[in-house]
């Protein structure tokens, strides 16, 4: 049978939704919109790459190579490369304990999964669960029931703000993707979160760049993105190597 062949732009549009124009578009409702939101968040559970990040955190700042792996909600596994590939700094924690290298001394540490622990290893003040939203391109949300929204036409983005317990949280969404690019955090553990590079994979658009800015920052960008593939679930045991020392920490002050 003689098929025609479509042009490589009529094959790409057609699998890229109409942009949505917020100028033009009837305003969603807030809780509707984050439902939607979540809709597509949904269809990355999982993850595994490379990745190169930049960190600026504690007087220290440089680019280092990482593998990374994360699986919903809150299991994640870190490890920073040095020149030759070899891991200079680990963290495995499995939502409730975690342990980590810690590269300077070569001692592996063990301890609760608290945001200030998480910290040791990445400038990201976060629990567990949300550094793991974070890897897979969400946004972590204030517990708010009634969110509002306003259209901002300058940047063609609908921003929802969330309010609770004396903090404030402003999302950008994207009206066609339906994905957050950018949050900020105010209050307490302030910090912007933001996400650019996005691309289709699987039907899901995700972003490849993302970068969190608090009292440290980190940049991140996937380079060999595999998403869909449920990692080893060994790789989120929060065991030290057999034989080596270990010590045990308590939450920062």
């Amino acid at each position: 049978m003689n098929r025609r062949r479509w042009p490589l732009f009529l094959l790409l549009l057609a699998g890229c939704p109409p942009r949505v124009d917020v100028r033009t578009a009837p305003p969603p409702d807030a809780t509707a919109l984050l439902a939607e939101v979540d809709a597509v968040e949904a269809g990355v559970a999982a993850l595994q790459s490379q990745a190169k990040a930049h960190v600026d955190a504690r007087g220290k700042k440089g680019n280092v190579q990482m593998f990374v792996a994360v699986a919903g909600p809150a299991s994640v596994h870190l490890e920073v490369l040095d020149f030759f590939g070899k891991p200079s700094g680990i963290l495995v924690s499995d939502g409730r304990q975690f342990v980590m290298l810690a590269s300077d001394t070569g001692t592996w540490l063990r301890g609760d999964a608290t945001a200030q622990n998480v910290s040791r290893v990445l400038p990201v003040a976060l629990p567990p669960d949300q550094l793991v939203a974070m890897l897979l391109g969400r946004a972590p949300r204030l517990p708010d029931p009634s969110p509002t929204l306003a259209v901002d036409s300058e940047h063609n983005v609908f921003r929802v703000t969330l309010r609770s317990g004396g903090r404030t949280q402003e999302l950008w969404v994207d009206p066609t993707r339906k994905r957050v690019l950018r949050s900020q955090v105010d209050g307490p553990d302030a910090y912007t979160l933001t996400f650019d590079g996005f691309e289709d994979v699987r039907g899901t658009p995700f972003p490849r760049s993302i970068a969190f800015a608090g009292a440290g920052s980190v940049a991140l960008q996937y380079t060999d993105l595999r998403l869909g593939e449920q990692p080893d679930a060994a790789l989120f045991t929060p065991q030290a190597p057999p034989g080596v020392p270990v010590e045990q920490i308590s939450p920062l002050p």
